[in-house]
C-alpha cells in the first residue's frame, strides 16, 4: 500500500505524520481509529496481509497515544478508550483475541478506570474476560477460565438487574463455567453454570438471535450438573431445552450440536437397561444431527453423529445397521483428516469388530 493512501485505492488519505504540538494530541488516536477501521474493511474483503499491516500501524498510533496520555495526565476515560483500541488493533494484527499483547492492553485499560463508573469499566472487564476465554482455547490452562470467570463476575456486579447488557455478560460467564465443568469441575461450578445460564435465558427475548446458542449452553450445563452429582431431573430438563435449541436454531451448525447433545442426554436416560423409548428418541436425535451437520458442511460433527447413532443401533436394530453407520462415520473421519483421534479410533474398532462378526 502506498504511503498515505488507503489499500482499497479510493479511501481517505492518511498522513504519515502529524504536526506535533505541546501536550497530548488526540489526532494521533483519531488516525489510529481510522487505520483500524480500514483494517476491519480489509478483513471483510479477506485481505489478511493488508489487514495486518493496517492494524500494526493503528497499534503504533495507539501506543503513542497511550504513552502521551500518561505523560500529560489526560483523563482516565481517554486513556482507557485508547487502551481498548490498542487491544483491538493488536488482536487484528495477531489474528488472535487472546494474544498476550491483547491481555496486557486490556489489563491496563481496566486499571485506568478502576475508580470510575460502570460506563467504561464494564466493557473493559468484559473484553478482558473474553480475552482470557480465547486464551484458554489455545493453552487449555484452567487458570485462564478462572480469570475469565472473575472478570465476568466483576462486570456483572456493576450492572443493574434490568440492564440490557446483563444477558450477554451472564451468557459469557455461563460459557466459561460450562468449560470449567467439562474439565471435571466440582458440583459448585456446575451449579453456578446452571444458575447463571438460567438467568441469562430469562433475560433473552424469543426474537434474540442468540437464544438457541444459550439454550444449547444451558442444556450442556444441566448435563454436567447431573454428572457432577445433581438429580435425574437435570437430564429431563436438559432434553427438553436441547430439543428447543435444535428446532429453533438459526444456523445448521448450532442445530447439529444441539441434536448431538440431546442424543447424548437421551442415551444417558436410557441407561444400562436400554429403555426402548429413550433409545429410539436418541437414534432420531443423532439422525437429525447428521442431517444438520451435512447441511452445515461440518464433516467432524457428521462423523460424531453417525458414530453415536451406530452405538444406539447396535442395541436396537442390530449389527448390520450399526455397521453401515460406523462405516460412514469412518469415511468422514478420514476425509476430515481426523482418523487418529480417540473417537475415530473407537469407530474403527467397532466397525472392524462388527465386520468380523458378520463374516463368521
Amino acid at each position: 500500500m502506498a504511503s498515505g493512501g488507503s489499500a482499497a485505492g479510493g479511501g481517505p488519505r492518511i498522513p504519515s505524520s502529524l504536526p506535533g504540538r505541546p501536550g497530548f494530541d488526540p489526532a494521533v488516536l483519531a488516525r489510529g481509529r481510522l487505520l483500524l477501521a480500514l483494517a476491519d474493511d480489509a478483513r471483510g474483503r479477506d485481505a489478511a496481509d493488508e489487514a495486518r499491516t493496517l492494524a500494526l500501524r493503528a497499534a503504533a498510533d495507539f501506543e503513542s497515544g497511550v504513552r502521551l496520555s500518561g505523560r500529560h495526565s489526560a483523563p482516565s476515560a481517554v486513556r482507557c478508550r485508547a487502551l481498548l483500541d490498542l487491544a483491538e488493533a493488536r488482536a487484528v494484527a495477531a489474528g488472535d483475541t487472546g494474544h498476550p499483547g491483547v491481555l496486557e492492553a486490556l489489563e491496563r485499560a481496566v486499571e485506568a478506570v478502576r475508580d470510575q463508573g460502570p460506563a467504561l469499566r464494564v466493557p473493559a472487564l468484559r473484553r478482558l474476560a473474553e480475552a482470557h476465554t480465547a486464551r484458554y482455547r489455545h493453552t487449555a490452562e484452567p487458570a485462564e477460565l478462572v480469570a475469565a470467570d472473575g472478570y465476568f463476575t466483576q462486570a456483572e456486579a456493576l450492572l443493574g438487574r434490568d440492564d440490557p447488557e446483563r444477558a450477554e455478560l451472564l451468557a459469557g460467564r455461563g460459557e466459561v463455567l460450562v468449560a470449567r465443568a467439562e474439565r471435571g469441575g466440582e458440583l459448585t461450578v456446575a451449579t453456578d453454570a446452571v444458575r447463571v445460564l438460567r438467568a441469562a435465558l430469562a433475560l433473552t427475548a424469543d426474537s434474540d438471535p442468540h437464544l438457541a446458542d444459550r439454550r444449547l449452553l444451558f442444556g450442556r450445563a444441566l448435563r454436567h450438573h447431573h454428572g457432577a452429582g445433581g438429580t435425574p431431573t437435570d437430564l429431563h430438563e436438559a432434553e427438553w431445552v436441547l430439543a428447543r435449541a435444535a428446532r429453533g436454531a438459526r444456523d445448521d451448525r448450532t442445530a447439529a450440536l444441539a441434536w448431538l447433545e440431546r442424543g447424548d442426554v437421551l442415551l444417558t436416560l436410557a441407561g444400562d437397561a436400554g429403555a426402548p423409548e429413550w433409545l429410539d428418541l436418541a437414534a432420531d436425535a443423532y439422525h437429525h444431527g447428521v442431517r444438520s451437520a451435512e447441511r452445515a458442511g461440518e464433516p467432524l460433527l457428521a462423523a460424531r453423529a453417525h458414530h453415536q447413532r451406530a452405538v444406539v443401533l447396535e442395541r436396537t436394530a442390530g449389527p448390520e445397521h450399526a455397521l453401515e453407520s460406523y462405516r460412514t462415520a469412518w469415511a468422514l473421519w478420514q476425509r476430515a483428516g481426523a482418523a487418529q483421534g480417540p473417537q475415530a479410533r473407537s469407530t474403527f474398532e467397532r466397525m472392524t469388530a462388527l465386520a468380523g462378526t458378520g463374516r463368521r
